[in-house]
């Protein structure tokens, strides 16, 4: 059997790249990875950092053995140190392997079509007849059934909202940057400030009182939503898992 390793690594959901020379991508793209956003909450884990503090020792020291020490903001050398990113969240390398099968041998995977092609013939008709066959045999899974699917050690629970998740952190750094500074803000004002509800929840100066305190309610509801999934998350993380 002749082996042909695929040269890039599979994920689950998309992944960062980070580009090379003049065309370096913006850290921006970054935020779109639901990976990003593992390693951003896994940063805010009290537990996390003191085993990173102490060199990996610890009750956490297993889980620092995969995520090294997460201290740094410097995402893309966390990910690309140790080819780390890949070997955390990608599926195993032989996921990917595509093989010439020789005479004789005998393949029993049900998640693998083996098929035969002459090679006489043109590769435009080869390249249509095996297009039919994925079209016939491939399950076609995609999004969340693809990730359920997944062998990846580290796995991402559900569809991720990069939204979502961006916005509760922001609330819960507010939060905690607000108790660690004594200053006290309601937290309805605190979605005010931080823009992170759409026009319509927003307090208006034209807003008779009822209007203005059913926002109120409503947007102290949202802070509290987000800093009450970013507080779990962040937990789960320290459990290897997200959120």
């Amino acid at each position: 059997m002749t082996t042909q390793k695929s040269t890039s690594r599979h994920f689950p959901y998309q992944h960062p790249t980070f580009g090379r020379g003049s065309k370096k991508r913006h850290p921006d793209q970054w935020k779109r990875t639901v990976y990003y956003w593992w390693w951003s909450y896994l940063r805010r884990c009290d537990q996390y950092l003191k085993c990173c503090e102490s060199g990996g020792q610890g009750r956490l020291s297993k889980l620092y053995q995969d995520f090294g020490d997460v201290r740094s903001d410097d995402f893309q050398k966390w990910w690309t140190e140790g080819d780390r990113g890949a070997s955390l969240f990608s599926n195993p390398v032989e996921e990917s392997t595509v093989r010439v099968l020789q005479k004789g041998d005998l393949v029993g995977d049900d998640d693998l079509l083996t098929v035969s092609f002459p090679l006489s013939l043109p590769k435009r008709h080869l390249k249509k007849r095996l297009n039919d066959l994925l079209i016939k045999f491939h399950k076609g899974k995609r999004g969340v059934q693809q990730a359920k699917a997944s062998k990846a050690k580290y796995q991402f629970r559900g569809q991720p909202n990069m939204g979502g998740l961006e916005r509760a952190l922001k609330v819960y750094d507010s939060l905690m940057e607000m108790k660690a500074q004594g200053v006290k803000k309601p937290q309805w004002k605190v979605a005010m400030d931080l823009g992170i509800v759409d026009d319509e929840y927003r307090i208006k100066a034209t807003d008779s009182p009822k209007e203005a305190e059913d926002k109120r309610r409503v947007l102290t509801a949202i802070v509290g939503r987000l800093k009450k999934k970013a507080t779990e998350s962040i937990k789960n993380t320290s459990l290897g898992m997200f959120p």
